[in-house]
């Protein structure tokens, strides 16, 4: 839908405004802050994406991932007995069959995410992109985290943004897609509405 990003506007002035508002917002206290937190823990990809990864530290990852929360927190809190767990472990592709068997063996069920598509620069051929996505998807990853080429952002190629993101997807199969912008490489707050936007379309 061309018709769409073509008008695609942001206000400036007025998103900046909104920020500085949202920065004065009261938060939450006491026992509702803990409930907040606890739910926030549930939402975290715990995640290692260093160069010196090793099956070892994967196995600790995973471990953590089982157990965010110390247990005496939890028992005071009253919620030692709710499996309160992560919401996946992320790793590399070459780190994925670590991850599964460690958590299988573990007898946890938490779904395994990869980053694929050439993370984090982007700068990978396509059809390679598509090939790591594949692998992972294979090696077990229930998740995929697919980084976009923000070339094509920033020379207005929102066809072949949009057609990068579907093979992409149809690469998945299964597994849960996740697109990371990278926001702060898009030049502006248009681009970043416009490739969030064809990100949604193409699945």
């Amino acid at each position: 839908e061309l018709g769409w990003i073509s008008k695609v506007y942001v206000n400036r002035p007025a998103v900046v405004r909104h920020a500085e508002e949202i920065k004065k917002w009261k938060t939450v206290k006491g026992n509702w802050q803990a409930a907040w937190l606890l739910k926030a823990v549930t939402c975290i990809d715990l995640t290692t994406l260093s160069g010196d990864d090793t099956p070892s530290n994967v196995h600790r990852l995973c471990f953590k991932a089982k157990h965010p929360i110390r247990e005496d927190l939890l028992k005071a809190l009253d919620m030692h007995d709710k499996g309160i767990t992560v919401a996946a472990v992320c790793v590399y592709p070459a780190r994925v069959s670590d991850a599964v068997n460690t958590l299988k063996a573990a007898g946890c069920n938490i779904p395994v995410a990869s980053v694929a598509a050439g993370f984090p620069s982007g700068q990978t051929p396509l059809e390679t992109k598509l090939a790591e996505i594949r692998l992972a998807v294979e090696y077990g990853a229930r998740e995929i985290d697919i980084v976009i080429s923000r070339s094509l952002v920033l020379t207005g190629q929102w066809e072949g943004l949009y057609e990068e993101i579907r093979l992409c997807r149809a690469a998945c199969g299964e597994a849960h897609m996740k697109t990371i912008l990278a926001t702060g490489e898009l030049g502006s707050l248009a681009n970043v509405y416009k490739a969030s936007m064809i990100a949604m379309m193409a699945g």
